[in-house]
């Protein structure tokens, strides 16, 4: 009798066991198989908001075309997404302009064409409408850049005429401590005010929505 007890337990314990795994094994497929299910259906979201409104092809003084920069609506903010090759490494500033005129040769330097940072409500650097975060560039020349924002509209590029620009220097953005003198005051001088100090233009884009692309 005792021996029928111990058979049928053991028998009990297998079948539990058995049934364990394979209810481990089909809660992992399931999960896997919803992972999965989301994923493609994130990425059919973005595939959906990724239509840029405006677009942006840089070049630099040699009229070479080194990345392009895609304007997008997202929610309230506008969303700024850029790729580029073939700049030199490290921080360089990086601005919208209020002239949507990219000369290379320009007679002041190459692109000056573009005027000055957008700045419609006359607002110190780094506060004016156009001022970004600074792109860094890496070892391999390459770049990618992607940041929501506040101060501009699609609305506003629709109805400016505006560029990008990436500068050979980092943008400051006038960030001079008061033990710093320039020109015998203290803080920053009127130069780094009014562009952070970015330096030369090293490669421009004027900003054209989309539409604007399908009449050409």
């Amino acid at each position: 009798m005792i021996k029928y007890w111990t058979k049928l337990m053991l028998i009990l314990a297998v079948a539990i066991l058995l049934n364990g795994c394979n209810s481990e094994g089909n809660t992992e497929e399931k999960e896997a198989e919803k992972s999965e299910n989301a994923t493609e259906e994130t990425n059919i979201d973005l595939d959906d908001q990724m239509e840029p409104q405006a677009t942006a092809e840089l070049k630099d003084v040699d009229d070479n075309t080194v990345g392009m920069v895609n304007f997008y609506e997202h929610d309230d903010y506008l969303l700024i997404d850029a790729n580029a090759d073939g700049l030199e490494p490290g921080h360089h500033g990086f601005h919208i302009h209020e002239k949507g005129v990219c000369e290379p040769d320009a007679e002041d330097g190459p692109f000056t064409t573009a005027g000055g940072h957008y700045n419609p409500e006359e607002k110190k650097h780094p506060d004016h409408a156009g001022d970004m975060p600074t792109l860094y560039v890496n070892e391999d020349g390459k770049a990618n850049y992607s940041v929501t924002f506040d101060r501009l509209s699609i609305e506003q590029l629709k109805e400016e005429e505006l560029a990008i620009i990436v500068h050979a220097k980092p943008d400051n953005f006038s960030n001079i401590p008061d033990r710093y003198q320039a020109e015998g005051e203290p803080g920053p001088d009127e130069e780094t005010v009014k562009a952070g100090d970015a330096g030369d233009r090293q490669a421009c884009g004027v900003i054209n929505t989309v539409e604007e692309e399908t009449k050409k």
